[in-house]
């Protein structure tokens, strides 16, 4: 039986996650297509026959009779009467956790997964059995996916906080645990003392210690285990007395956990591995490498024989998100490889904070994220009078006047992943507040004024006209052209061409001279465009951005030179990267390479100012540059606060790059190198004038002759 099913309309094929390969209505979780087992007959759906409003997901407690029994050894000790009565109840339970649940929800018919049930059926936590709540509904669904998918390993989920995901994911190992034989399920997270005490002693024990006596395996060790949950054969038979022994045979599989290490269980097979706060793992056990090594406890050969479950809250960049951010980037299940997986084999799941906001879900266990037209009964009892939406929105507002506890709180509670992969604002070089206002503001326009393509010659001819050509692929961002009439312009000076348009914009380069590196994930190099001051056209404003590594450093080279002749605009470099200099001058456009600028250099700087572009490692030089992006961002960057009116930086990809830049460490900022160059270049420095000596100068007086 095939999971992955063709849907017409859609490239990627769905993944059915029925057990038993019914076909019914197809969703969409995460960008994944998934296929629900089909819709059985109204009368055996759960809720049938009841008024509408009264249709809400119920936990049906165990017959009473049935809940006095402990163990197996109690069950097989009844009366052979007694156990015919509640074989059809306990068989029954066995078929839910299976097949899954479908019950009416405020009139709908609506399908949860068996591990859905089992967590809110069976699945007893510290605050009682859970509420049915839509978002995790989707979360299990998408789980359910990611499990039947042959070409998938996990499930990678970004969160906000408190969204119960850490019991999900508890309730998960359990489930798994108590089902199947010979099998080693592991626990991760962001230090060994979490791993043990909240997730597996307070979440997996307590859990497994509240299931009923027919879901329980035989059981290994003590109640209340500290390193390990084994369902093996224990090692000396208690007496009948004691029920803690149990007839049958045994599973022989293991729960357990480890401290975090990259390597924690490198060489042994995982049938489960849940890995808890992903975000927030911290050098030198990050997650990006944990997790090369991890995902080959889950694979044999070309065969997935385990997966797993990883999600988090973000941490700070510097502080392990930067890593995690890597691995949801690498996630995306519409991208993929030849084997058909993403490039870490998860796939990735975000859900907004508005849809998963504590206090506010009805009774049918809906998210209230927009302004109801009248109160609406919560799943507590009391009205709901606004939404989840408004009251975030609220929560912001009062805090505009603390960017950092602003941004803390957008972080926190994210509306987008972009706001989930927030850097703090403590600590940072530039200000971050104003730079995530801007992002927000782009994210918002519509239509956005960005658009990608590549720059060619004109029918493939180099040295002619450059053109552009719109591709959603392309390596270019643009967000202005010059008209007409000022593309493609050449002027010469001295038999050498240079830049035509000098006085309108510059560009700024981070330029690299080795091809593609042997793990193509080398420095990427950067272009950017600049607009000056000027009164006929957008002025003070970045017009091109470009980040990308062509596996030939040329194409790269001939992709700036194309972009410059277009403009016109000349262009400053790093004096250290030579294959463009040289490039340039192959090609002889190195009259559009900027010379050193006069104010970049030092009284005592024994090199000719005449040098094309700046050296890179001169303190000097690296100190104007992170000045020079510090006063765009203070005058050009998010909202003006006395006019209201937003800068036009429409290049999110840079602003995300100023917020990580460490001035100490600017070798990963390719996009911030090539910006500060531009603002550098755009600047209208001078020579420091030698103070006048007013005993040398001679003064005239010069008088008009009177005819």
């Amino acid at each position: 039986m095939s999971v992955l099913i063709n849907i017409e309309g859609y490239e990627d094929p769905a993944v059915s996650i029925c057990p038993n390969g019914s076909q019914g209505e197809t969703v969409s979780v995460g960008g994944l297509l998934i296929v629900l087992p089909a819709q059985p007959p109204k009368k055996k759906i759960a809720g049938y026959g009841r008024p509408d409003d009264l249709h809400v997901w119920e936990r049906i407690p165990m017959p009473k009779e049935l809940s006095r029994i402990k163990s197996m050894d109690e069950w097989l000790e009844m009366p052979r009467e007694f156990r015919q009565k509640f074989s059809p109840y306990i068989e029954e339970e066995f078929r839910r956790r299976r097949e899954g649940f479908w019950f009416y929800n405020n009139g709908e018919p609506t399908y949860i997964t068996g591990r859905h049930y089992m967590m809110l059926q069976w699945t007893r936590m510290d605050i009682g059995y859970p509420n049915f709540l839509e978002f995790q509904r989707d979360i299990f669904l998408h789980l359910a996916a990611c499990e039947a998918d042959p070409r998938c390993i996990g499930q990678l989920y970004t969160k906000c906080r408190r969204s119960g995901y850490t019991n999900i994911c508890s309730a998960v190992l359990v489930d798994e645990a108590t089902q199947v034989k010979d099998k080693l399920l592991g626990i991760q997270s962001k230090t060994g003392k979490d791993a043990q005490e909240n997730i597996f002693m307070k979440k997996v024990v307590y859990i497994f210690r509240g299931y009923p006596f027919f879901f329980k395996p035989i059981q290994d060790g003590t109640t209340n285990p500290r390193m390990e949950l084994a369902f093996r054969e224990p090692s000396k038979r208690i007496t009948k007395n004691n029920k803690t022994s149990q007839k049958g045979e045994a599973l022989n599989t293991v729960i357990n956990w480890k401290n975090t290490t990259n390597n924690a269980y490198d060489g042994e097979k995982l049938h489960l591995m849940y890995l808890d706060e992903a975000g927030k793992w911290e050098k030198p056990t990050d997650i990006r490498d944990a997790w090369r090594i991890q995902r080959t406890c889950l694979i044999v050969g070309r065969k997935i024989v385990g997966k797993a479950m990883v999600g988090s809250t973000v941490n700070p960049m510097d502080k392990g998100g930067k890593e995690y951010k890597e691995l949801w980037r690498d996630s995306d299940p519409n991208e993929r490889n030849a084997n058909g997986r993403t490039r870490t084999g998860l796939y990735r799941l975000f859900m907004p904070s508005y849809e998963s906001l504590e206090g506010f879900f009805d009774k049918y266990g809906h998210p209230v994220v927009d302004d109801p037209p009248k109160a609406i009964e919560g799943l507590d009892g009391e009205d709901i009078i606004f939404g989840a939406k408004t009251y975030l929105k609220n929560e912001r507002e009062s805090l505009k006047s603390d960017p950092s506890e602003l941004n803390e709180v957008t972080r926190q509670f994210p509306f987008t992943t972009d706001e989930a992969f927030r850097d703090s604002i403590d600590g940072s070089l530039f200000n971050i507040g104003k730079i995530y206002e801007q992002i927000q503001y782009n994210d918002d326009l519509f239509p956005n004024p960005v658009v990608r393509g590549n720059f060619v010659w004109k029918d493939g001819v180099q040295d002619t006209k450059v053109v552009f050509k719109p591709d959603p692929k392309g390596r270019f961002r643009v967000a202005w052209m010059p008209p007409e009439e000022l593309r493609n312009l050449k002027k010469e000076e001295r038999g050498k061409r240079i830049a035509p348009n000098a006085e309108l914009g510059v560009g700024g380069v981070d330029s690299y001279d080795l091809d593609a590196t042997v793990d193509g994930r080398g420095s990427k190099g950067a272009l950017h465009l600049y607009n000056k001051f000027h009164m006929e056209h957008p002025a003070n404003m970045f017009v091109v951005e470009y980040a990308s590594r062509p596996p030939l450093a040329k194409i790269f080279y001939e992709d700036v030179l194309m972009a410059a002749v277009f403009y016109g605009y000349p262009i400053l470099i790093e004096n250290n990267k030579y294959g463009i200099a040289r490039y340039f001058e192959t090609r002889g456009y190195d009259g559009y390479l900027m010379a050193r600028p006069g104010h970049l250099s030092s009284k005592n700087s024994k090199v000719n100012v005449k040098t094309k572009g700046i050296p890179s490692n001169s303190q000097d030089v690296i100190q104007a540059h992170a000045h020079a992006i510090e006063a765009y961002i203070h005058d050009h960057v998010g909202m003006h606060r006395e006019t209201g009116e937003y800068g036009k930086m429409y290049f999110n990809n840079t602003l995300e790059d100023w917020i990580g830049f460490k001035i100490n460490d600017r070798t990963k900022f390719d996009l911030t190198i090539s910006s500060g160059l531009a603002l550098l270049g755009a600047q209208k420095g001078s020579k420091k004038k030698e103070p006048v000596k007013f005993d040398e100068k001679k003064f005239f007086r010069r008088y008009k002759p009177i005819s």
